[in-house]
């Protein structure tokens, strides 16, 4: 930390990893001390336009500087566990996009690194953020079923996220966006999931590609989650979240380009970006920047960021997506012991 400022660095400068260094580099409190990435070009074009200290193309880079203080690691899905772990082991605050991971067992290398360590940490789960899932959260905050999906076009064979080792496929990949969601809107754990599903379309690629599940919560409510690369909704869009509580109901759908909220039994019975102050930003209204400030606000300030997706957050995720295929293999419903 330097001068008051929080001194950052960025692992990966691709999608999520520029997005993150141009929303940091318009806090008066941040410094983007180094940015890394494996193209050096691509790190020093970033660098460049967010005017960060300087650039690498080495991980070590960030961690043995002295002035950064908190580490975003934003790198393929594989890479997350072992910059996780040297991170913690580091001494730095940690910012991890999704998911976690992809294998049990670097969850829990992430998980024990972390805690020895003591640093801070928060998931990659910018929709806690969003004011359109808090005003679906607040229209029914004890749902006695909740309806989650998150739907793409094929993804092509080549696609690094289908790469199994790397990616994972796309319900390891992105399907944490909607188990992470669902677990947000509901007050009380999961304690089971089944899930049925398989490969449907990349039969060279030992992935899966498509799942409908149905979750079971500690206070009896159920959650129906759909994800998969198997098309392109007509009309809720890829994301789209509804919530059923009897006498008040609420559906959030193209929450990933244009949001709106339609309610039944509240007022107003409609939301979109025009409603929302700020939400004709597209970073605010799907809760990135919020997300950041909330980053910056705790490893400076030690504000605790309540909404946010912590440790034991992201390793849920990920190990819901995980149980979910796990269904599919065995047939059985699979018991939740957290």
């Amino acid at each position: 930390m330097t001068e008051g400022r929080l001194g950052v660095a960025i692992i990966g400068c691709g999608n999520m990893g520029s997005t993150h260094a141009r929303l940091l580099s318009g806090f008066d409190d941040v410094s983007l001390r180094v940015l890394v990435d494996t193209d050096e070009d691509a790190a020093r074009s970033l660098g460049a336009e967010v005017r960060a200290a300087g650039v690498s193309t080495e991980f070590r880079r960030a961690l043995d500087d002295p002035a950064v203080d908190v580490v975003f690691i934003c790198t393929h899905h594989h890479l997350h566990a072992p910059m996780c772990v040297a991170a913690a082991e580091a001494g730095k605050d940690i910012f991890c996009e999704k998911p976690l991971a992809i294998r049990a067992e670097d969850c829990t290398a992430i998980a024990n690194a972390v805690r020895a360590a003591g640093v801070k940490f928060l998931t990659g789960f910018q929709a806690r953020f969003s004011p359109f899932f808090l005003r679906l959260k607040e229209a029914a905050p004890r749902p006695w079923l909740t309806i989650g999906q998150y739907i793409d076009p094929r993804w092509g064979e080549q696609s690094w996220a289908n790469d199994p080792v790397a990616g994972g496929g796309n319900v390891l990949s992105q399907g944490c966006h909607c188990f992470d969601a669902v677990r947000f809107l509901n007050p009380s754990e999961v304690v089971s999931i089944y899930a049925a599903g398989g490969n449907y379309h990349h039969p060279s690629l030992p992935i899966t590609d498509a799942v409908a599940c149905t979750l079971r919560f500690e206070d009896g409510a159920v959650a129906n989650v759909a994800i998969g690369d198997v098309g392109r909704p007509a009309l809720m869009g890829k994301a789209a979240y509804q919530v059923f509580a009897g006498q008040t109901t609420a559906s959030l759908f193209n929450y990933h380009w244009n949001p709106e909220i339609r309610l039944w039994g509240a007022q107003p019975d409609r939301l979109t970006v025009d409603d929302i102050p700020g939400c004709d930003d597209t970073d605010f209204a799907h809760g990135y920047t919020q997300q950041m400030r909330a980053v910056v606000d705790w490893s400076l300030g030690d504000v605790d960021p309540a909404n946010a997706a912590k440790l034991d957050d992201g390793v849920r995720a990920t190990m819901l997506a995980l149980q979910a295929v796990e269904a599919i293999r065995t047939g059985e419903v699979q018991e939740l012991n957290w």
